[in-house]
C-alpha cells in the first residue's frame, strides 16, 4: 500500500504523539501543559503548511517534531542538566534553518540573499523566543530565563546556577552560532559545486 504525501505527514504527527508514551517517565505537574503545547505546535505547523501550501517534505515534519519534543516535552531536563538548554540553543537553530532555507530557496533571489534571509529569520525567531520567555516568567514565574537545578532537599525546590540576563545573552549567542554553522555549511557546499562545474 502506497501512502500519499499527506498520509505520510499525518503518520509523522502520530509518531510524535507516540513519543509521549516514551516520555511518560518525565511526568510531573506540568505534564498536561507540555503535552498540550507540543500537540498544538505540531498541529499549527501542519495547518500552516497546508493553508499556505508551503509543501514541506516529510523530513521537515520529522525535524519539527524532534525539535518540539526536545524543547517542550523534555523540558524537565532543563532542571536536571545545566548543559541541556545550551545544547538545544545551539542545535535547534541549525535544524530550524533547514526549514527556513527550504522556503527561501523557492524564491528567485541570489543564493547569498537566501542565506541572509535564513540567518535573519532565525535571529528574529530567537529574539522573539527570549521575549516570550521573559513575559511568561513575569506573568507566571515559570523559571524559563536563567539556569536552575533541582535542589537535593526537594524535587520542587530550584537553585539558580546562571543569572537570567547571562542565560538570555548566551542563548542568543549560541543560537546565532548555530545559524551561522548552517549558513557557512550551505555556502561551502554551494561554492564547491560551483567550482566543480567550472572544472
Amino acid at each position: 500500500m502506497k501512502f500519499t504525501n499527506n498520509q505520510k505527514k499525518v503518520t509523522y504527527i502520530y509518531i510524535g504523539i507516540l513519543i509521549l508514551l516514551f516520555l511518560y517517565a518525565l511526568k510531573n505537574t506540568s505534564y498536561f501543559v507540555r503535552v498540550s503545547t507540543f500537540l498544538f505546535s505540531t498541529f499549527l505547523f501542519y495547518i500552516t503548511d497546508s493553508f499556505f501550501k508551503l509543501k514541506f517534505k516529510n523530513y521537515h515534519y520529522l525535524i519539527f517534531i524532534l525539535t518540539s519534543a526536545a524543547g517542550i516535552l523534555m523540558s524537565p531536563l532543563y532542571f536536571i542538566s545545566t548543559n541541556y538548554d545550551k545544547i538545544l540553543h545551539l542545535i535547534s537553530p541549525i535544524l530550524l534553518s533547514i526549514l527556513i532555507f527550504y522556503l527561501a530557496d523557492k524564491t528567485n533571489l541570489k543564493f547569498s540573499t537566501k542565506l541572509l534571509i535564513t540567518f535573519s529569520v532565525i535571529l528574529s525567531f530567537l529574539a522573539l523566543f527570549e521575549i516570550g520567555e521573559y513575559l511568561l516568567d513575569r506573568l507566571f514565574d515559570l523559571k524559563l530565563q536563567g539556569v536552575f537545578l533541582r535542589d537535593i532537599s526537594g524535587i520542587s525546590k530550584l537553585r539558580i546556577i546562571m543569572d537570567r540576563n547571562d542565560d538570555t545573552m548566551i542563548d542568543l549567542i549560541l543560537g546565532a552560532i548555530g545559524s551561522l554553522i548552517f549558513t557557512t555549511y550551505k555556502a561551502i557546499i554551494f561554492n564547491f559545486k560551483k567550482l566543480n562545474k567550472k572544472n
